[in-house]
């Protein structure tokens, strides 16, 4: 990936894989609520990935199929939800993934998402034991972006089954098709402003408590009254934290912050090497450089009108908001993790630093990404478009 004229270069790759794919867990009538809207944009290059989806997706439907027979939606509706979940905010390549597979760690705090359950969010809750096994394949075993570890027990995004169950509702649609990328606008933080109207929210919700419930289900299914944390990490739940928080008033925010030239190259990185794997047309470098910019301006407004107290004063964030940066939990994450289990309300035992310190040490030899140094032509659209990020946290400019 290389850059000229203010713009990111990004190189066609992977046009025949079917591994790494958002939709591989949809049924027929999601696929095809899906094809109904946007199947005229696919390019005759991804047909056999679209012609994959379809046929995995009868083999989905049939599982699903299954899951409602032993769960029916009456009974998950009737699951209770969280009272006070943690949510992992933050733009995307902040550091959130890394500090979700560590939170994550502590089993006997947490529940999570996992990888497993974002790809087949319709039958999870039934076919996980024997998923994993038979689909062991459909993904990698690190990520394309950064080579972190990636398998189906891994925590994942929960938006990847958000966008699935809701038929395609989720500003995670232009990884498939990018060219249409500001259709999607209005799911990035289902705000008017962008478009979005009541019911686009009201679906929306529908959609990702549903989810919910089914992983407060599975969590008791699996280690039953056992009292435990749900824990979960999209970076865009920064751009809706309101609606989070009349769904889950007791909810606990830790929202990740990084040297915005990092951020824009390592999201740049990202979109170049994952984004293939999904893609169902193929965008200009135009389309995806504003893409990366107008989501990084965008997730930026929305999130400081919901965290800061009062914008006429230094920055003070409301007390359910933790604000961390990058580098404390790269460099200090034992007392990093401290901070949140305080703030969260969650009793620290010297078995959480025990279990903390060895997953750390597995983590050592993990290296991050080395990028050259940025043009300056790129160097400038970026201090321009992130101009408030770079003074709140005092990044230099």
């Amino acid at each position: 990936m290389n850059s000229k004229e203010g713009l990111f270069h990004f190189q066609q790759k992977h046009v025949l894989s079917i591994q790494n794919n958002a939709l591989i867990g949809a049924t027929v009538s999601q696929w095809l609520s899906i094809l109904w809207c946007y199947g005229r944009y696919i390019e005759w290059k991804y047909i056999p990935r679209a012609i994959f989806i379809t046929c995995f997706s009868i083999i989905n439907t049939f599982l699903g199929i299954i899951e409602s027979i032993l769960y029916p939606a009456h009974f998950i509706n009737e699951v209770p939800l969280p009272e006070n979940p943690v949510f992992i905010i933050g733009h995307p390549r902040t550091g959130t993934t890394y500090l979700h597979n560590l939170m994550a760690t502590d089993n006997t705090t947490f529940y999570n998402c996992s990888t497993f359950c974002t790809g087949f969010a319709n039958c999870f809750l039934w076919f996980e034991k024997w998923g994993k096994i038979l689909f062991a394949r459909a993904i990698s075993g690190s990520r394309p972006m950064d080579s972190m570890p990636f398998s189906a027990d891994l925590p994942q995004e929960d938006e990847v089954a958000t966008m699935i169950l809701s038929n395609g509702m989720s500003y995670y649609m232009p990884y498939i098709f990018m060219q249409q990328e500001t259709l999607f606008r209005k799911y990035f933080a289902l705000d008017p402003r962008d478009g979005a109207t009541p019911e686009d929210e009201a679906k929306w919700i529908e959609a990702f408590i549903y989810l919910v419930r089914k992983l407060v289900l599975r969590a008791e299914l699996e280690e039953p009254n056992k009292p435990r944390r749900l824990l979960l990490k999209t970076p865009l739940h920064a751009a809706r934290i309101p609606i989070l928080r009349r769904l889950f008033p007791k909810a606990t925010f830790v929202y990740l912050h990084r040297d915005p030239y990092k951020v824009i190259q390592s999201t740049a990185h990202m979109v170049n090497t994952f984004h293939w794997y999904c893609r169902l047309n193929t965008p200009t470098d135009t389309q995806t450089t504003e893409y990366i910019f107008w989501q990084f301006e965008r997730l930026w407004e929305v999130y400081n009108e919901s965290a800061v107290l009062n914008k006429s004063q230094p920055r003070q964030v409301a007390n359910d908001i933790i604000e961390l940066g990058y580098n404390d939990i790269v460099n200090e994450p034992i007392s990093a993790l401290q901070h949140i289990y305080k703030v969260a309300g969650i009793l620290w035992t010297e078995d959480i630093t025990k279990r903390y310190q060895a997953e750390l040490a597995i983590l050592e030899d993990y290296k991050v990404n080395k990028f050259v140094d940025l043009p300056e032509d790129i160097q400038a659209v970026i201090r321009t478009r992130c101009k408030d990020y770079f003074i709140a946290f005092g990044y230099p400019m």
